[in-house]
């Protein structure tokens, strides 16, 4: 981009357009340095809005430092002071309208508008020095407002963890709950299960001991048959 003079940037009536300005500070540029510095502060007499200025100026310059006439002391009240400039503001505009019926065309009638435009410059002058005191209390007001939005993220990050320490109490009951339950369950299962074994090598000794009865039994009616078979051999023989 072509840089721009520094003669129309100190008689401009009007700022640059943005897009001069934003386009060159994008991500990238940023990021490998090529985004242009912002300017030195000014120092020394300059121009803005085709009208000069001076850094060493204070920030509301007086009515003499401007060259205008001033209708109030040096010490005084603004309320006062305020009250009295919109009085002879009204008393001045009441007279311009005598003048404007009676006489239009007299010279008065100059004068009087330049009493009047003298006046609203005072009244517009003693207004302005409360710039100051309106910026420190707008700058207090956003300071609360942002307090208050702390304060109330805070609060609700403090609610947030509270609530989730309850439910990782609740789920820590249950789960001790359900291990207690299953605990149970298996102490009943394993008692369960010790039974039942118990019961089924019992009928197995009891079995064991009806076969081996049976087969005794087997046994000695053989050994009978035997005898028998060997006394008919011998009557027969």
């Amino acid at each position: 981009l072509m840089a721009i003079p520094v003669e129309e940037q100190s008689v401009s009536s009007f700022p640059n357009p943005p897009a001069l300005f934003y386009k060159r500070y994008t991500d990238e540029n940023v990021q490998s340095g090529l985004a242009p510095q912002p300017p030195p502060p000014v120092k020394g007499s300059y121009h803005a809005f085709g009208n000069p200025f001076d850094s060493q100026d204070s920030i509301i310059r007086s009515l003499e430092e401007q060259g205008l006439q001033r209708l109030y002391p040096q010490k005084y009240d603004r309320k006062t002071e305020l009250k009295k400039l919109n009085h002879s503001i009204l008393i001045c505009f009441l007279e311009l309208l005598d003048i404007l019926i009676e006489n239009p065309a007299s010279p008065d009638r100059n004068q009087k508008i330049e009493d009047i435009s003298v006046l609203f410059i005072n009244m517009h002058h003693l207004i302005n020095e409360y710039r100051p005191h309106q910026a420190e209390e707008t700058l207090r007001v956003i300071m609360e407002r942002q307090k208050k939005q702390r304060e109330d993220i805070i609060f609700q990050v403090q609610r947030a963890i509270e609530k989730a320490k309850h439910i990782g109490k609740d789920c820590s009951d249950t789960l001790a709950q359900m291990a207690g339950t299953i605990r149970s369950s298996e102490l009943f299962l394993a008692d369960e299960l010790s039974t039942s074994l118990g019961v089924e090598a019992k009928s197995s000794k009891q079995v064991a001991k009806i076969s081996k009865k049976s087969l005794l039994g087997q046994s000695s009616v053989s050994k009978q048959d035997e005898e028998l078979s060997s006394v008919i051999d011998q009557l027969f023989s």
